[in-house]
């Protein structure tokens, strides 16, 4: 069994690599100060939830929905995509990719990516979505195999110290996290530059869709993000925005700080805390009724394919549990995460088989050793890119 995890560390979809930090000690001392302020961060007085609800980001039109979201308002995005498309010309089979949660374990993806371009027959993606560590990949896989390359280097050249600093004693003494991103805020400026961001800006006008999510931790709600509309927007926060996103994706709560996401609503400003998507769901699947339905009335028949990549396994894992309080407690919430993952992907497969569409989820396998190792080891990733690599190959 992992040791030393802290609860607060897990994304939805797995638990985390011990955290390096001793958890009774921080909890003994998180206890004695629970009471205390954090002076640095700022002040946000409450706002009513309905004022909340229909705020939007300033100088973005249209860039944001709520995932879970009625059908009306996703019906409207759609028919909005369909009219692009059109207008662009390019009215064929809509193959989406999901790219999941999973921290480290993104790796698994950033080296199936890998394979399958060097296998010959990774497909052009019309709708790209990913979650947390899945948000960062996106845009790369969005643009295609040149940025294989860009991808390797993310997961098998970095480690931990490129990620985060820990800062256990101020996490706990009324802070906000108990590590600082700023290593990972400075990695994702290195890597999604102005050019990435123009990229995606074009691919967007031609019709296809790259979405990223996060959790509106004051709404409790999962926020779907249209980076493509925020990148040809033409607004010259752009790139800042984007960036500030893909943040706020991968900010796993507690662990890392969240992102504030500056809204207004009729020129009441107010600050929206926004923390990994995966703490609402470990990826997204556009809704039934954007894509597959035939409520626009065309002849041309619906789109039929999904490729999911799940970082992490499906597969329950014997154990012997350790007689330990926090053992006992890691096991049972991963035990939950582990079941509500199986039932989104079993949904998936429903939804497949009755709009008749083809569904490939990859996964890691239980051939993959799930050993025990710091977060964000660089050794692990390494492995579990070329484990994913091979897989691509297939």
């Amino acid at each position: 069994m992992k040791r030393g995890l802290m609860l607060i560390f897990i994304p939805r979809n797995r638990c985390s690599q011990s955290a390096q930090y001793s958890l009774r000690i921080l909890l003994a001392i998180g206890l004695s100060f629970s009471l205390s302020a954090c002076a640095s961060w700022p002040d946000r007085p409450a706002v009513a939830a309905s004022i909340a609800a229909t705020a939007s980001v300033e100088g973005f039109d249209d860039i944001r929905i709520y995932a879970d979201a009625d059908n009306g308002h996703w019906l409207q995005w759609r028919q909005q995509w369909r009219d692009d498309r059109e207008r662009a010309g390019t009215i064929t089979p809509i193959r989406m990719l999901a790219i999941s949660s999973g921290s480290d374990k993104g790796a698994f993806a950033a080296g199936l990516l890998n394979g399958w371009s060097d296998s010959g027959n990774r497909p052009d993606f019309t709708l790209v979505t990913g979650t947390s560590t899945g948000a960062l990949i996106a845009p790369f896989a969005f643009l295609g195999g040149q940025y294989d390359g860009t991808l390797r280097t993310m997961y098998t050249t970095i480690s931990a110290r490129d990620i985060f600093r820990k800062r256990p004693v101020e996490g706990v003494l009324g802070g906000v996290s108990l590590a600082d991103s700023a290593p990972l805020t400075h990695l994702i400026e290195r890597y999604l530059t102005d050019q990435i961001v123009d990229e995606i800006a074009v691919e967007h006008r031609k019709g296809r869709r790259l979405l990223v999510t996060t959790t509106n931790l004051d709404a409790q709600r999962g926020v779907v993000w249209d980076i493509g509309a925020i990148a040809s927007s033409g607004n010259p926060r752009r790139a800042v925005f984007i960036r500030q996103l893909l943040l706020a994706s991968a900010s796993i709560p507690g662990l890392f700080q969240p992102v504030l996401i500056d809204v207004e609503n009729n020129g009441q400003n107010l600050s929206e805390m926004h923390v990994d998507g995966g703490t609402t769901a470990s990826m997204f699947v556009v809704p039934t009724a954007l894509i597959w339905s035939n409520a626009d009335d065309t002849s041309i028949e619906a789109p039929r394919s999904i490729d999911l990549i799940y970082n992490g396994t499906l597969q329950s894992r014997y154990d012997v549990v350790e007689p330990r309080t926090f053992t006992i407690m890691e096991r049972a919430l991963a035990t939950v995460l582990l079941m509500a993952d199986q039932q989104i992907i079993a949904g998936y497969r429903q939804f497949s088989q009755q709009h008749n569409a083809r569904l490939s989820t990859w996964t890691i396998g239980a051939d993959f050793p799930d050993e025990d190792h710091p977060l964000f080891d660089q050794g692990y990733m390494i492995n579990l890119f070329y484990y994913g690599y091979e897989r691509g190959l297939e």
